[in-house]
């Protein structure tokens, strides 16, 4: 799992999901005027597909419009494409990845109102 730095920490609001003490997954969000981004979703492997990131992307969605947001965007991971669009997320263009040079990131939007 992706893990989060000190600074990160300090500078965010980090929800974390977790079960018997136990981290499963957790989601940062944050504001820019009437958008919010979705800075990181991340669930551990072995409880992909057993409806984690969907409680955690419904969090970080009513987080974002608790706010005032009117529109949550998000560069997505492409093989998190299928999941982010089965959550109402729509593609919006590309971003290249600040990891990997020459990758492309799907750009995805989900409007609140």
């Amino acid at each position: 799992m992706l893990q989060l730095g000190e600074d990160d920490l300090e500078a965010h609001e980090v929800h974390v999901l977790e079960r018997d003490g136990v981290v499963l997954g957790w989601h940062r969000v944050t504001f820019h005027g009437d958008r919010a981004e979705l800075e990181d979703l991340w669930l551990e492997p072995a409880v992909i597909g057993k409806g984690h990131g969907r409680m955690l992307f419904d969090h970080a969605a009513e987080l974002a419009r608790g706010n005032g947001a009117g529109a949550l965007e998000w560069d997505a991971e492409p093989f998190a494409r299928g999941f982010y669009e089965a959550m109402g997320g729509v593609e919006i263009g590309r971003t290249p990845s600040a990891a990997v040079p020459g990758k492309m990131l799907p750009r995805m939007r989900l409007e609140l109102g």
